[in-house]
């Protein structure tokens, strides 16, 4: 379950803390104009997510192709994106002692900072629906 910043973290830019290989890290939040460029690749990355799904086991080579981007390529192109965020991470060091389940918990608490409109949105539109 990933905790909610507060206030103050936000306002004061602390850094996000993530467990990776039972170790505490923190991660820098990005500025604007970086965190706009990593957000595009996010972006990027999920608008394939489509194309893979329709995929079929009539014609098997497309649906193993589709299968390895699913559960492989992307998997790991997400990896990568989490430490182009945490640009302080060494990758070398955290993919040897990390988990994947820890990796998933530290991106969605990048990602709570990443897309942080995409809250205040939501919150919006659920006064709004009232």
């Amino acid at each position: 379950m990933v905790k909610k910043r507060t206030e103050e973290e936000k306002v004061t830019r602390a850094p996000i803390e993530v467990i990776l290989g039972g170790e505490k890290y923190e991660v820098k939040p990005l500025v604007i104009r970086d965190s706009r460029a990593w957000r595009n690749k996010i972006v990027g990355l999920l608008a394939e997510l489509p194309s893979h799904l329709e995929a079929t086991s009539d014609k098997p080579d497309d649906f193993e192709a589709a299968l390895k981007a699913l559960l492989v390529t992307m998997p790991d192109t997400i990896v990568d994106l989490f430490f182009e965020y945490a640009k302080d991470l060494d990758p070398k060091v955290i993919e040897g002692i990390a988990t994947d389940d820890e990796v998933a918990e530290a991106l969605g608490k990048v990602m709570e900072v990443a897309f942080p409109l995409s809250q205040s949105l939501s919150k919006v539109m659920d006064r709004v629906s009232r």
